[in-house]
C-alpha cells in the first residue's frame, strides 16, 4: 500500500511498508519495518511493526497510507473495511489514523491510550477510505484526503483526537442512490477543508516544497483515479483557494504524487502499462509571469 523512508534513512537505511495480509475471508494491514542493503539488493532485519485489529472480511477501504511528522512518529491511514460503522467505533483500529513509534509501540499522549474502550493507537477517527496523508514538514500540519461513497470525497486537515464524521455526516450518497446520512454537519464532528462532488476518487497527496519549481511551494498535489488527472490545490490560510485539474485523461488513473530528493514532482498511474513520470511546469511568457504575480486584472485576463 505504501513505503515510506525514516527520518534517517540516509544513515540507518531503514524503510517501512505497509501491505495487505490475510485471506480472502479475513485480512488486516501491516506495517513491516526493514533495512535496505544495497550491496546484497535486498532487505534485512525484517520486523512487523504494526497489525490493524481485528482482521475483517471485506477486500476493500484498506487506507494503508503512511508518513512521518517532525517529531519522529509514524502516522498510518485505516479505512472503514466497507463497514461503515467502523468509523465511529474506537474498539478497533480501522476508519482511523494511528500513531505510533518507529518501534510499534504507542506513545502515552495519544488522545484515547490508557482507555479500555478504545485502541491506544488512534489519532482521529470518523474516516472512510484515506489514500492520501502528507505532513508539513515546516507547520506540523497534518493533511490527508478520503474517498466519500458516491460524492464526497474529503480534503482533512486532521487533529489531535477529532473525529472527522463518517459516516454519521457526509456530502456523498451510497452507490445506489440512497442518502448515507441526511447530516452534512454535525457537533464535535470536524468539516472538510475541502470535498469534491461528483467524486474524482482520491488517491497519493503531497505537499510541495521544493527549489526546483518555486511558483508550486506551499500547493498540494494528488493523484483522481475515476477523474484521470493530476490535481493541484492553492493553498491560502489553511484553504483552498483555487483547484487544477492537470494532464486531464492523459495516464489514466493517476495512483501516487510524490516530490523526489531533486525538488521534481513524480507521479505514477494506475494502469496496464503503468509508468513513474516527472512533472514539468511549462515555459511561461514574461506577462504570465507577471501575472503570476500579482499585476493589474486587466492586464492579466487577456
Amino acid at each position: 500500500m505504501d513505503v515510506v523512508l525514516d527520518p534517517d534513512f540516509e544513515h540507518n537505511r531503514v524503510l517501512y511498508m505497509s501491505y495487505v495480509h490475510g485471506t480472502d475471508e479475513a485480512s488486516t494491514v501491516r506495517v513491516l519495518k526493514a533495512r535496505f542493503d544495497a550491496s546484497a539488493n535486498a532487505l534485512s532485519d525484517q520486523e512487523i511493526i504494526f497489525e490493524a485489529q481485528p482482521y475483517a472480511l471485506e477486500l476493500i477501504n484498506f487506507g494503508g497510507r503512511m508518513a512521518f511528522d517532525t517529531a519522529g512518529f509514524l502516522y498510518l491511514t485505516l479505512g472503514d473495511r466497507y463497514e461503515r460503522n467502523r468509523g465511529q467505533d474506537l474498539s478497533d483500529d480501522w476508519g482511523s489514523v494511528i500513531r505510533m513509534r518507529t518501534d510499534g509501540s504507542f506513545p502515552e499522549d495519544n488522545p484515547f491510550a490508557g482507555r479500555a474502550d478504545a485502541r491506544p493507537g488512534i489519532w482521529s477517527y470518523g474516516h472512510r477510505n484515506p489514500q492520501g496523508l502528507a505532513i508539513d514538514a515546516q507547520s506540523g500540519q497534518i493533511w490527508l484526503h478520503e474517498h466519500g461513497p458516491k460524492g464526497g470525497d474529503e480534503l482533512n486537515l486532521i487533529q489531535r483526537g477529532a473525529n472527522y464524521g463518517w459516516p454519521a455526516i457526509t456530502y456523498g450518497v451510497g452507490y445506489d442512490g440512497k442518502p448515507v446520512s441526511a447530516l452534512t454537519h454535525a457537533e464535535g464532528m470536524e468539516q472538510p477543508v475541502y470535498y469534491w462532488v461528483p467524486s474524482i476518487a482520491v488517491s497519493g497527496l503531497m505537499l510541495y516544497h521544493g527549489d526546483a519549481h518555486p511558483q508550486w511551494r506551499g500547493t498540494l498535489w494528488l493523484g483522481a483515479l475515476a477523474g484521470e488527472a493530476l490535481v493541484r490545490l492553492t493553498l491560502d490560510g489553511g484553504k483552498v483557494v483555487r483547484e487544477e485539474r492537470l494532464l486531464k485523461e492523459k495516464f489514466g488513473r493517476i495512483r501516487d504524487v510524490r516530490e523526489g530528493p531533486d525538488g521534481m514532482i513524480y507521479m505514477v498511474n494506475d494502469q496496464p502499462d503503468g509508468a513513474l513520470y516527472r512533472i514539468e511546469p511549462l515555459p511561461r511568457s514574461a506577462s504570465r509571469a507577471s501575472c503570476d504575480q500579482g499585476s493589474t486584472p486587466a492586464k492579466c485576463q487577456r
